[in-house]
Order: structure tokens, then sequence, then C-alpha cells
């Protein structure tokens, strides 16, 4: 390789940071009419960077004490080790190293409060 037009690599530490992913929910609507709502709408995670999903919630009236809650990666696959997390387990862990890094692949997966339920997704980048 000519050194002249090689480009110089800089190797990037991983940080193992968590991706903050907000689940909210209004308990006070009648059981029909409840929604939940997740920021991000899509989480995107960096596998190089060794990040991680924390999934965490609150009700809209914060005087309330957070909403239990479940993950469910049952879709189409868990981009993670694990395919179910919850209010106790809120952390996704690493990806899992067969997964490859790909920011058009997204995985669908279900926020379950109560009987109600939304169908977010997330992605892995490099």
């Amino acid at each position: 390789m000519n050194r002249s037009t090689a480009t110089k690599q800089v190797k990037q530490e991983p940080t193992g940071e968590f991706v903050d992913v907000e689940i909210l929910y209004d308990p006070s609507k009648p059981e029909s009419e409840r929604i939940i709502q997740v920021k991000p709408a899509i989480f995107m995670i960096s596998k190089r960077n060794c990040e991680q999903v924390h999934w965490h919630s609150r009700n809209k009236n914060d005087s309330l004490p957070p909403p239990e809650f479940t993950i469910d990666f049952a879709k189409n696959g868990s981009p993670f080790y694990e395919t179910q997390f919850n209010h106790e387990n809120p952390f996704s862990g690493q990806v899992r190293r067969s997964v490859l890094p790909d920011e058009r692949k997204i995985y669908d997966y279900t926020i379950r409060i109560e009987q109600t339920t939304l169908d977010p997704g997330g992605g892995v980048r490099a």
C-alpha cells in the first residue's frame, strides 16, 4: 500500500454508554384511550462503541410512580442476546456478535403497559 495515499485510521475506544429510551404513559384516560409514547421513536446504538439501550418509564402525571412495562422483540428478531426486557431488567446489554451494523435494518419491538401496546423500533450502526 502506498503510504502517501493510505488513510490513517484512528482507533476508537468503546464508550459503553447508554442510549436512553423514555416511555411515557398516561393512565388518567379510559383504558380504551390510553396511549404509550416513546422517545426516540427509533433508537440507534453503536456496536463499535459497545452502546446499549436503557428503557425507563414515567407517568404523564409525575406524582404517580413509573409504570411497569415489558419489552418484547418477537416480531423480527432481536439485535441483543436477550429478546425480552422489563422495568426490572431495563438494560439491553451489548449487540450480539453475529449482528452486522446496518442503519437501514430496523428491529421492531413491542412495549406493553397494562393492556396498552406500542410497536416502535431500533437499529444498530457501526
